[in-house]
């Protein structure tokens, strides 16, 4: 006939294990992985203490302790994995940092302006060109005949009678038609060779600087009307009536794996 084994049972048989674990482990649970493996052996010992009357209730009837230890794991992993959710929003609770969780006040700000100068440092540098040739063949323009067009110009002058009161001008320019003409032409631009002498160029060393305005504004907390002495009773009421981690899991498993009045 099956009989459960108790929890000491497991616990105690559990060190000659090639884990040397009473629960589970590489779960892919990031709140129980990392705690668990650095502290394996004081979380099996508590648990043990805790529940060492307890006896754990196998559904499937292992018939050694050695299965019955295999099948206790496996029951612990389903607990997890159905929690895990609730399990994960308090460890990250568990890992706020004292800086992130000020427990004097609850509004933080900060605020930075002013210019500032970003300065870039460089060396001298040269750049070395040799001699370069540049030969052009002859080259020709053939251009057609051009006529141009310029009026005649006729100068006529005119003076007015001294008993007369109407204006008359004192001269008239008339220009009749005129035509230019060139005739077609051909220049001709002989070859040449044009020739740069070896040169170097050098950039010397400076320094450039640039200004640039800055403005930084952090708001950290909440805006409120509490005093130090209320964050402070908050804060040690949470952590101390409230607050619950690896107790929570281990009444969770107790519940839900193990026999002998309520956990």
């Amino acid at each position: 006939m099956y009989k459960p084994f108790e929890i000491i049972d497991l616990y105690i048989y559990k060190h000659v294990q090639p884990s040397g674990k009473l629960f589970p482990e590489s779960t892919n649970l990031d709140f129980w992985d990392s705690l668990y493996s650095d502290n394996s052996a004081v979380i099996d010992r508590e648990f043990a203490r805790r529940f060492s009357h307890f006896k754990y209730m196998d559904f499937m009837e292992g018939e050694t302790i050695e299965e019955s230890i295999f099948d206790f794991q496996r029951d612990v992993l389903s607990v997890l994995t159905l929690n895990q959710k609730r399990y994960a929003e308090m460890y990250r609770v568990f890992l706020v940092s004292d800086t992130d969780d000020p427990i004097t006040y609850n509004y933080d700000m900060t605020e930075t302006t002013g210019a500032q100068k970003v300065t870039n440092t460089y060396g001298e540098t040269s750049a070395t060109k040799g001699q370069e040739t540049f030969d052009k063949g002859q080259e020709t323009f053939d251009k057609g005949s051009q006529t141009n067009n310029e009026g005649t110009v006729t100068n006529t002058h005119n003076v007015a009678p001294y008993d007369s009161n109407n204006l008359v001008a004192e001269s008239n320019d008339v220009k009749s038609s005129q035509d230019f003409t060139d005739g077609a032409r051909k220049d001709t631009y002989g070859a040449r060779r044009d020739t740069y002498g070896e040169r170097t160029d050098t950039t010397e060393e400076h320094t450039d600087t640039v200004d640039t305005d800055e403005w930084t504004l952090t708001r950290k907390g909440n805006i409120g009307v509490q005093t130090a002495g209320d964050i402070l009773r908050i804060h040690t009421e949470f952590w101390t009536e409230h607050y619950k981690f690896m107790s929570l899991i281990f009444e969770d498993i107790c519940k839900a794996l193990l026999l002998v009045g309520d956990c």
